[in-house]
Protein backbone atom coordinates (compact mmCIF):
# COMPACT_ATOMS: atom_id res chain seq x y z
CA UNK A 1 0.00 0.00 0.00
CA UNK A 2 2.85 2.32 0.76
CA UNK A 3 4.54 1.43 -2.21
CA UNK A 4 1.05 2.46 -4.28
CA UNK A 5 1.26 5.78 -2.73
CA UNK A 6 4.60 6.71 -3.18
CA UNK A 7 4.04 5.89 -6.76
CA UNK A 8 0.91 8.03 -6.86
CA UNK A 9 2.67 10.75 -5.16
CA UNK A 10 5.33 10.53 -7.43
CA UNK A 11 3.07 11.00 -10.39
CA UNK A 12 1.23 13.31 -9.14
CA UNK A 13 4.54 15.37 -8.30
CA UNK A 14 5.39 15.15 -12.03
CA UNK A 15 2.15 16.08 -13.23
CA UNK A 16 2.43 19.54 -11.09
CA UNK A 17 5.72 20.19 -12.48
CA UNK A 18 4.67 19.98 -16.05
CA UNK A 19 1.91 21.85 -15.42
CA UNK A 20 4.20 24.39 -13.70
CA UNK A 21 6.85 24.02 -17.05
CA UNK A 22 3.96 24.67 -19.57
CA UNK A 23 2.65 27.17 -17.19
CA UNK A 24 5.69 29.22 -17.29
CA UNK A 25 6.52 28.35 -21.16
CA UNK A 26 3.32 30.19 -22.02
CA UNK A 27 3.86 33.19 -19.89
CA UNK A 28 7.40 33.91 -21.36
CA UNK A 29 6.05 33.05 -24.73
CA UNK A 30 3.02 35.72 -23.90
CA UNK A 31 5.41 38.50 -22.30
CA UNK A 32 9.00 37.54 -22.74
CA UNK A 33 11.40 39.77 -23.48
CA UNK A 34 12.40 39.00 -27.40
CA UNK A 35 15.16 40.58 -29.69
CA UNK A 36 12.87 41.09 -32.55
CA UNK A 37 10.40 43.64 -30.38
CA UNK A 38 11.62 47.00 -29.30
CA UNK A 39 8.06 47.86 -28.08
CA UNK A 40 4.64 46.25 -27.72
CA UNK A 41 1.38 46.87 -26.38
CA UNK A 42 -1.52 44.57 -26.22
CA UNK A 43 -4.97 45.09 -24.71
CA UNK A 44 -8.06 43.38 -25.19
CA UNK A 45 -11.20 44.66 -25.24
CA UNK A 46 -14.45 42.50 -25.10
CA UNK A 47 -13.01 39.42 -27.69
CA UNK A 48 -10.95 41.68 -29.92
CA UNK A 49 -7.30 42.06 -29.02
CA UNK A 50 -5.53 45.68 -30.18
CA UNK A 51 -1.96 44.94 -30.50
CA UNK A 52 1.34 47.28 -31.36
CA UNK A 53 4.30 46.32 -32.02
CA UNK A 54 7.47 48.07 -32.95
CA UNK A 55 11.06 46.78 -34.32
CA UNK A 56 14.12 47.95 -35.29
CA UNK A 57 15.60 46.55 -38.62
CA UNK A 58 19.25 46.64 -39.12
CA UNK A 59 18.16 47.22 -43.06
CA UNK A 60 17.84 50.39 -45.65
CA UNK A 61 14.52 51.61 -45.72
CA UNK A 62 13.95 50.15 -49.09
CA UNK A 63 15.26 46.93 -48.76
CA UNK A 64 13.44 46.22 -45.88
CA UNK A 65 10.05 47.40 -47.50
CA UNK A 66 10.29 45.13 -50.27
CA UNK A 67 11.33 41.94 -47.85
CA UNK A 68 8.31 42.03 -46.33
CA UNK A 69 6.04 42.00 -49.64
CA UNK A 70 6.57 38.63 -50.24
CA UNK A 71 4.73 36.91 -47.71
CA UNK A 72 4.16 34.18 -50.09
CA UNK A 73 8.21 33.14 -49.58
CA UNK A 74 8.01 32.96 -45.36
CA UNK A 75 7.69 28.91 -45.79
CA UNK A 76 11.54 29.84 -47.21
CA UNK A 77 12.38 31.98 -44.49
CA UNK A 78 10.78 30.10 -41.79
CA UNK A 79 10.66 26.17 -42.55
CA UNK A 80 10.46 25.64 -38.45
CA UNK A 81 7.58 27.26 -38.39
CA UNK A 82 5.62 27.48 -41.61
CA UNK A 83 5.08 23.96 -43.47
CA UNK A 84 3.35 26.35 -46.70
CA UNK A 85 3.02 29.38 -47.94
CA UNK A 86 1.18 29.62 -51.44
CA UNK A 87 -0.13 32.22 -53.52
CA UNK A 88 -3.72 32.20 -54.49
CA UNK A 89 -4.04 35.29 -56.14
CA UNK A 90 -1.70 38.41 -57.23
CA UNK A 91 -3.48 41.47 -58.95
CA UNK A 92 -1.38 44.51 -58.80
CA UNK A 93 -0.34 45.69 -55.60
CA UNK A 94 -2.66 42.86 -53.72
CA UNK A 95 -2.01 39.48 -53.27
CA UNK A 96 -3.59 36.54 -51.21
CA UNK A 97 -1.33 33.97 -50.01
CA UNK A 98 -2.42 31.04 -47.75
CA UNK A 99 -0.68 29.75 -45.27
CA UNK A 100 -0.19 26.42 -43.00
CA UNK A 101 1.63 27.06 -39.93
CA UNK A 102 2.62 25.68 -36.65
CA UNK A 103 2.09 27.62 -33.12
CA UNK A 104 4.43 26.06 -30.40
CA UNK A 105 2.31 27.90 -27.50
CA UNK A 106 -0.91 26.60 -28.61
CA UNK A 107 -1.93 22.96 -27.53
CA UNK A 108 -3.07 19.87 -29.62
CA UNK A 109 -5.63 20.18 -32.06
CA UNK A 110 -4.72 24.08 -32.08
CA UNK A 111 -1.25 23.87 -33.02
CA UNK A 112 -1.54 23.62 -37.03
CA UNK A 113 -2.91 26.93 -38.20
CA UNK A 114 -4.10 27.35 -42.03
CA UNK A 115 -5.03 31.35 -42.61
CA UNK A 116 -5.75 32.71 -46.38
CA UNK A 117 -4.46 36.47 -46.06
CA UNK A 118 -5.34 39.22 -48.49
CA UNK A 119 -2.15 41.69 -48.07
CA UNK A 120 -2.35 45.51 -50.01
CA UNK A 121 0.95 47.18 -50.74
CA UNK A 122 1.32 51.31 -50.79
CA UNK A 123 4.37 51.97 -51.92
CA UNK A 124 4.26 55.54 -51.94
CA UNK A 125 3.53 55.58 -48.12
CA UNK A 126 5.81 52.57 -47.51
CA UNK A 127 2.98 50.86 -45.66
CA UNK A 128 1.03 47.27 -45.96
CA UNK A 129 -2.15 46.21 -44.66
CA UNK A 130 -3.81 42.87 -44.41
CA UNK A 131 -6.79 41.08 -43.48
CA UNK A 132 -7.75 37.54 -43.00
CA UNK A 133 -10.26 36.34 -45.77
CA UNK A 134 -10.39 32.49 -44.02
CA UNK A 135 -9.09 31.82 -40.70
CA UNK A 136 -10.95 29.90 -37.96
CA UNK A 137 -9.71 31.31 -35.09
CA UNK A 138 -9.78 35.07 -35.34
CA UNK A 139 -10.79 38.20 -37.99
CA UNK A 140 -7.56 40.02 -38.10
CA UNK A 141 -6.97 43.62 -40.00
CA UNK A 142 -3.16 44.21 -39.43
CA UNK A 143 -0.87 47.61 -40.87
CA UNK A 144 2.69 47.38 -41.07
CA UNK A 145 4.26 50.67 -41.27
CA UNK A 146 8.02 51.54 -42.46
CA UNK A 147 9.96 54.69 -41.74
CA UNK A 148 14.01 55.11 -42.22
CA UNK A 149 15.91 55.62 -39.12
CA UNK A 150 18.63 58.46 -38.51
CA UNK A 151 21.43 55.61 -38.46
CA UNK A 152 20.09 54.45 -42.17
CA UNK A 153 18.20 51.15 -40.46
CA UNK A 154 14.61 51.01 -40.14
CA UNK A 155 11.68 51.28 -38.23
CA UNK A 156 8.47 49.11 -38.57
CA UNK A 157 5.78 49.85 -36.50
CA UNK A 158 3.27 47.34 -36.76
CA UNK A 159 -0.95 47.66 -35.28
CA UNK A 160 -3.41 44.83 -35.38
CA UNK A 161 -6.87 44.37 -34.63
CA UNK A 162 -8.13 40.91 -33.84
CA UNK A 163 -11.65 39.69 -32.94
CA UNK A 164 -11.62 36.24 -31.48
CA UNK A 165 -13.76 33.42 -33.10
CA UNK A 166 -13.65 30.59 -30.57
CA UNK A 167 -13.47 31.32 -26.60
CA UNK A 168 -11.58 27.64 -26.32
CA UNK A 169 -8.32 29.13 -25.77
CA UNK A 170 -7.09 30.93 -22.34
CA UNK A 171 -6.10 34.35 -23.11
CA UNK A 172 -2.55 34.10 -22.26
CA UNK A 173 -2.25 31.60 -25.34
CA UNK A 174 -4.45 34.01 -27.94
CA UNK A 175 -1.92 36.62 -26.64
CA UNK A 176 1.14 34.50 -26.67
CA UNK A 177 -0.24 33.13 -30.62
CA UNK A 178 -0.27 37.15 -31.74
CA UNK A 179 2.99 37.69 -30.57
CA UNK A 180 4.44 34.41 -32.00
CA UNK A 181 3.17 34.82 -35.44
CA UNK A 182 4.80 38.47 -35.24
CA UNK A 183 8.25 37.18 -34.44
CA UNK A 184 7.69 34.56 -36.85
CA UNK A 185 7.38 37.55 -39.90
CA UNK A 186 10.34 39.56 -38.48
CA UNK A 187 12.43 36.79 -38.27
CA UNK A 188 11.92 35.29 -41.78
CA UNK A 189 12.42 39.26 -42.78
CA UNK A 190 15.81 39.16 -41.23
CA UNK A 191 16.77 36.19 -42.43
CA UNK A 192 15.46 37.06 -45.83
CA UNK A 193 18.20 40.50 -45.87
CA UNK A 194 21.02 38.15 -44.82
CA UNK A 195 20.51 39.46 -40.85
CA UNK A 196 20.16 35.97 -38.99
CA UNK A 197 21.49 32.75 -39.96
CA UNK A 198 19.03 30.34 -41.48
CA UNK A 199 17.71 27.19 -38.70
CA UNK A 200 19.93 23.84 -39.33
CA UNK A 201 17.67 21.48 -41.76
CA UNK A 202 15.70 18.89 -40.02
CA UNK A 203 16.75 15.37 -40.50
CA UNK A 204 14.93 13.25 -42.18
CA UNK A 205 14.09 9.72 -42.54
Amino acid sequence: MKVLLAVVAVVVLAIVAYAFVKYRAIQEAATGPAKEIVSESMEKTGDTWHVKFVSKIDAPLDKVFDAFQHPERIAEFAPENVMKAEMKEDKGNTKVVEVIGTLDILPPGFKVQDLVTEYTVYPDEHRITSRTIDFKLADITSEYKFEPTPDGKTLLTFTQSSKQKQQALVEALQKGAIRETYITQVRAANRALGLAPMPEKRATG
